[in-house]
């Protein structure tokens, strides 16, 4: 019985446990990623709209001022769209959730059987179904919040 519940846990932990992380911590970095480009893209936006702004105060007559003046605003609303896209996909938040459950998970990990010398077989098969209780357990939690995340990204009036 014991060959077979260490044969459930090692499938167990390459095919549910190891996949999920993975995925989770491919996402975190995703979404980490996302949310660097979008301050940088921000950050070269309001510089160019400011530089813009600057050179059209200093030409005065000249066909320089009112090119400098269109490429500042629109860097201003690119900047602004820019801005509403990042946080309607809500970067940060997706990149939170997705890491809270990566150290969740990490914390579950901690019980697991097969880090434990000694058990006997009855106690290896309460440790698994706890194990495996726990880190379920998480994944449904983690499922429910994107229920809430979807709520509170949700336009008002929708």
């Amino acid at each position: 019985m014991e060959a077979q519940q260490r044969e459930f846990l090692s499938l167990y932990q390459q095919y549910r446990y190891d996949n999920q992380l993975g995925f989770y911590n491919d996402r975190v970095a995703e979404f980490k990623k996302a949310q660097r480009q979008a301050k940088v893209g921000g950050l070269v936006l309001v510089v160019i709209a400011t530089l813009g702004s600057g050179v059209a105060s200093f030409s005065y007559g000249s066909l320089l001022r009112p090119i400098s003046l269109v490429i500042a605003a629109i860097c201003l609303i690119l900047y602004t769209a820019l801005t509403a896209y990042t946080a309607l996909y809500g970067f940060e938040l997706q990149a939170k959730l997705y890491g809270d459950t990566t150290f969740k998970l990490a914390q579950a990990h901690l019980i697991s059987p097969d880090l434990q010398e000694g058990l006997s077989e009855q106690d290896f098969a309460t440790q698994l179904h706890e194990y495996v209780d726990k880190v379920e357990n998480i994944y449904l939690v983690e499922q429910g919040q994107w229920g809430q995340l979807a709520e509170r990204l949700r336009p008002p009036g929708v």
